[in-house]
């Protein structure tokens, strides 16, 4: 763009020279600030329910588990001389956002292109790999959360952030801004809900339920062998099924790949494993339930009792929610029922029904 100016005053025409001068300095100014980019910075954490609470001292982690790792990725012609500087903010369950440590390293040397790996594992320590010029530590908001966490030493449930940035060595920026965060929430226990416990089904491809407070959970079901007298020793063995789930229901499949179909008479065992998902510690695993699968015929989905128990179960789980004004138009179901594209009888489509949360319904068609 060019710009063109007509005057009828010198002084005036100084006046002006000064001012574009001054624009153009800004300009030049604006154009050095667009390209201070030096290093290319991005960060990855891991899916993490729970930390520990000594973990957060960045200075003096208690573990050697990682908690971000950061790429420094130099984008300089020349060698360049930054810093990594680091805050840590904690958002606790229904309180405001607050910041527990802030940390700057000492200079670091990228060649142009060079990428860099760094950990909190590395900042760590009396002689870590990567020394820290400065570092500040909120005790008071560590001993709020270490007060809570007194009795396991975990970190409360929670979202643990991690910014990062690059500055050279006079601490002006030289990077984007980087931040992760692990998402604490810290399962505590596994509520088994179905089979019942003991109890006695009549179907061959039982419905799974239980109660947690995380989303992914391993599934595992144990055939009770002869010789085996106790729970313990019936899930010592090799697995009948084990299966990693997300959510908290499970329909036993009809068919698929290896599965294997349970037996009329026989008793499983079955139990909810929360694997481990921390910088240590062990995982958490519910009670161990059983359950023994009756003699009746679960194939031909023909008798009218257990049509008649279907339409109750029906009934009742649409009591009470949004499609109850459905309730007029059933009177008895027939015909052949499926689930995920597969024939199955009327008694497990029994166990489906009674087994289905009723808050978790998202639509009912009735033809």
């Amino acid at each position: 763009m060019r710009l063109k100016l007509a005057v009828k005053e010198e002084g005036f025409m100084n006046q002006i020279s000064k001012t574009l001068l001054a624009l153009i300095i800004l300009s030049f100014a604006g154009s050095s600030q667009a390209q201070q980019n030096l290093v290319n910075l991005s960060i990855s954490v891991p899916q993490y329910n729970q930390i520990y609470v000594a973990d957060l001292d960045i200075q003096h982690a208690q573990s050697t588990g990682v908690l971000f790792s950061a790429a420094l990725k130099s984008l300089a012609p020349t060698e360049i001389h930054i810093k990594l500087t680091l805050s840590v903010v904690i958002t606790l369950v229904g309180q405001a956002p607050f910041q527990i440590a802030q940390a700057t390293s000492t200079p670091l040397t990228l060649e142009p292109g060079q990428m860099k790996v760094i950990t909190n594992v590395d900042l760590s320590g009396d002689n870590p790999p990567i020394h820290l010029e400065s570092y500040s530590y909120d005790q008071e908001q560590f001993d709020k959360i270490k007060n809570v966490a007194l009795a396991t030493g975990k970190a409360p449930a929670g979202t643990y952030a991690f910014m990062l940035n690059c500055v050279d060595v006079n601490n002006t920026p030289v990077s984007n801004s980087a931040q992760g965060q692990i998402v604490v929430t810290n399962p505590s226990r596994i509520d088994l809900v179905l089979p019942m416990d003991g109890g006695n089904i009549t179907t061959l491809f039982p419905h799974f339920q239980w109660s947690a407070n995380v989303d992914s959970v391993v599934l595992s079901v144990y055939q009770k062998l002869p010789n085996q007298t106790s729970p313990q020793d019936v899930v010592s063995g090799v697995p009948f099924l084990q299966q990693s789930v997300v959510g908290g229901s499970f329909n036993y499949p009809p068919s698929g790949p290896g599965v294997r179909l349970l037996a009329t008479g026989q008793t499983y065992y079955w139990f909810v494993d929360i694997p481990s998902s921390a910088t240590r510690g062990a995982g958490l695993r519910s009670d161990i339930w059983s359950f023994t699968v009756s003699g009746t015929d679960t194939t031909s989905g023909n008798s009218a009792n257990l049509n008649d128990v279907a339409t109750k179960a029906l009934i009742n789980l649409l009591t009470g929610t949004q499609y109850q004004g459905l309730l007029s138009q059933i009177s008895s179901l027939n015909g052949t029922a499926s689930f995920d594209g597969s024939s199955i009888g009327t008694q497990d489509l029994i166990d489906i029904l009674q087994g289905l949360d009723k808050s978790k319904i998202i639509n009912v068609t009735i033809q």
